[in-house]
C-alpha cells in the first residue's frame, strides 16, 4: 500500500461524509428533514441544494449510509486505509455515497471553506475535507450535539485534523471574523437558522469548531483548566484543604452553564471543580445531571428521583426559574434532599444580578422556606474586572473567564475559605 493510496482513501472517507451531510441538508431545504417535521422549507438558494435525479427516499438512503459509516469500527477502517486485512467493506456504505449523482456547487458553504483552506493552510487534502465537513454540519446548528460529534470523534480516531488550529491558523474571534467577512459573499443562501451568506454564521461556527476541537482532543479541557486553577495563587493555598476534605458525594443539577460539553468554553465551572477533585482528592465525587435550558420543573421531572437515589451528601442547583411551577418543584426537591440528609445549595445568580433580579427573589424565597443555602456570587460577577469577556458570541452563554471565576468561588466555599455570604 503506497502512501498516496492511503491518503486517497482518507480523502474518500471525508468526501463521503460531505456528500451524506449535503443529502441531509437538501432535505432541510425541502422542509423534509427529520429534525423539523411539519415545518415549511427554510430560505435557501435551491440551485445549491438541488437533488438532481434523487428522490426523497434516495436522499434518506444516503443519510443512512453516512450514519452507518460513522458507526463503523474505526480500527477496521484504519486497517483498510493502510491496505491491511480488514473487515471494513467499502462497498457497503462508502461507495454508495461516493457514487451518488449529486452536484455540489462551488457556492455551497462546504466548498467555499474547502477553497479557503486550500489557499490558507498547508496540510493534506484529507484534513481540509474533514474540517470542512465539520463546518458544514455545524452550520446547521440542529445537529451540533449528535451527528457533528459523531463526525468529530470519527475523524479524531482516524487521525484527521478537526479544527484549524492544527494547521497553525489563528483562533481569536477577530481572526474568525476577518475570514467570515471574506467567505460570506461567496456563499449561497442556505437553509440554516444562521445563514452563512452573512458573516455571523461563519464566525460562531468557527468558534464552536475551534473550542470543541481543542476540548475533544484534550488540548484544552476541564483538566487543563483545573491544572491552571491549582497554580492560581488564590486556589494554590487551598490545596491542603482540598486534600483534607472527607469523602463525600456532590450532585450538580443544572442547565447549560454547568455542562462540560457546551461550546462556549473549554469546560464549565462544575466540570472543572470535578476535575480538581479527580486530581487532588478522589474521595470527593461530583456527579452531574444537566440539560440545556434546564428549569426546576424539568429537573424535578427528569432527574430528581435518580439524583435522590444516588444519596448525595450535598446538592448544587443551577436551574432556570421562570414560573410558579419551577418555584414549587424546587421547594419539593430541596425538601426531599434535606429529608435524605443532604445539604442543598444554589448560587444567588449565575448572571449579573442587574440582568436577572427575579432569580434573586425566587432563590431567597425558596431558601427561606426550605433552608437551602444561597451562595453569593452575583456581586462578584458584576464587579469582575474582565466582565466584558464573560458573554460568548451567542450573548447567552459564558466563556472561560466566567467559568474560572465560578470554579474559584465554589472551591473556596467547599473548603470553607469563604462563607455563603460575602
Amino acid at each position: 500500500m503506497t502512501k498516496a493510496l492511503s491518503e486517497t482513501r482518507l480523502e474518500q472517507i471525508a468526501q463521503a461524509n460531505i456528500i451524506g451531510t449535503h443529502a441531509y441538508q437538501i432535505l432541510i431545504a425541502q422542509g423534509k428533514a427529520a429534525s423539523e417535521p411539519g415545518k415549511p422549507p427554510r430560505k435557501a438558494d435551491l440551485s445549491c441544494y438541488e437533488p438532481g435525479p434523487l428522490s426523497e427516499a434516495d436522499l434518506r438512503v444516503l443519510v443512512a449510509h453516512q450514519a452507518a459509516l460513522l458507526a463503523s469500527d474505526t480500527v477496521e477502517i484504519d486497517k483498510w486505509v493502510h491496505g491491511k486485512p480488514s473487515s471494513f467493506d467499502a462497498a457497503k456504505d462508502l461507495k454508495p455515497l461516493l457514487d451518488a449523482p449529486l452536484e455540489l456547487s462551488d457556492r455551497l458553504p462546504v466548498n467555499v471553506f474547502v477553497a479557503h483552506l486550500k489557499r490558507s493552510a498547508k496540510t493534506l487534502q484529507c484534513n481540509v475535507l474533514s474540517v470542512a465537513n465539520l463546518y458544514q454540519t455545524c452550520l446547521e446548528m440542529e445537529r451540533d450535539g449528535d451527528v457533528l460529534w459523531d463526525e468529530m470523534h470519527f475523524y479524531r480516531s482516524l487521525g484527521y485534523a478537526t479544527y484549524v488550529g492544527q494547521f497553525g491558523l489563528p483562533g481569536a474571534d477577530e481572526d474568525f471574523l476577518k475570514v467570515a467577512n471574506g467567505l460570506a459573499p461567496r456563499t449561497c443562501d442556505s437553509p440554516f437558522a444562521d445563514n452563512p451568506a452573512e458573516p455571523f454564521a461563519w464566525l460562531i461556527c468557527a468558534r464552536k469548531i475551534w473550542n470543541w476541537g481543542e476540548k475533544w482532543s484534550h488540548f484544552r479541557d476541564q483538566y487543563t483548566m483545573a491544572a491552571e486553577l491549582l497554580r492560581d495563587p488564590e486556589i494554590r493555598v487551598l490545596i491542603p484543604r482540598i486534600r483534607a476534605l472527607p469523602a463525600g458525594k456532590i450532585a450538580v443539577i443544572g442547565h447549560s452553564f454547568t455542562m462540560h460539553s457546551h461550546w462556549s468554553s473549554p469546560s464549565s465551572f462544575a466540570a472543572t471543580v470535578k476535575a480538581v477533585f479527580d486530581m487532588e482528592n478522589s474521595n470527593v465525587v461530583i456527579r452531574q445531571w444537566h440539560g440545556g435550558g434546564l428549569t426546576a420543573a424539568r429537573a424535578y421531572k427528569n432527574f430528581y428521583q435518580d439524583a435522590l437515589a444516588w444519596k448525595p451528601d450535598s446538592v448544587l442547583f443551577a436551574v432556570a426559574m421562570r414560573n410558579d411551577q419551577d418555584l414549587a418543584d424546587l421547594k419539593t426537591m430541596c425538601q426531599g434532599f434535606a429529608a435524605a440528609g443532604a445539604k442543598v445549595f444554589t448560587f444567588d445568580n449565575l448572571r449579573d444580578p442587574s440582568e436577572d433580579s427575579v432569580r434573586n427573589q425566587m432563590s431567597d424565597k425558596v431558601a427561606a422556606e426550605t433552608g437551602m443555602t444561597v451562595i453569593e456570587i452575583g456581586r462578584l460577577i458584576h464587579d469582575a474586572p474582565d466582565k466584558d469577556k464573560f458573554l460568548c458570541l451567542d450573548k447567552i452563554h459564558m466563556t472561560e473567564p466566567y467559568h474560572r471565576l465560578l470554579a474559584k468561588e465554589w472551591l473556596k466555599f467547599l473548603t470553607a475559605a469563604r462563607q455563603a455570604k460575602l
